[in-house]
């Protein structure tokens, strides 16, 4: 009987252990922020990462603008490209765009979608 529950405890642990570390084996990430009418004309904001390459760009009126990373990480992504800056605080989902001397507050819904 305590061997029976020392196994049960055991191979629950280990199922926690493992899904907590499936972090390490994605493969693909896309992290989207669909964004609401702003004066940038920034419609949408899309991330993708694999084992080998991240690729960001921009959607706005111009077209599809590519952006380059600078930091990726769990709290903050930060993106520039042509005089903007984007910075994305992951925790409370708020989006600046700098560019020149002007901050921009964008209002923007994210999708993440893992594999």
């Amino acid at each position: 009987m305590i061997v029976k529950n020392f196994l049960h405890k055991f191979f629950f642990i280990l199922i926690i252990f493992f899904f907590h570390s499936c972090d390490n084996f994605k493969r693909f990430g896309q992290e989207k922020y669909t964004c609401s009418q702003n004066k940038l004309s920034i419609y949408q904001i899309d991330i993708i990462k694999t084992n080998s390459i991240k690729k960001a760009y921009m959607i706005t009126n111009g077209g599809e603008i590519p952006l380059e990373i600078n930091t990726f990480n769990k709290e903050e992504i930060l993106l520039s490209s042509k005089g903007f800056n984007i910075n994305i605080n992951k925790r409370t989902n708020e989006i600046t765009v700098s560019d020149e001397n002007n901050i921009h507050f964008l209002k923007c819904k994210n999708e993440t979608f893992n594999m």
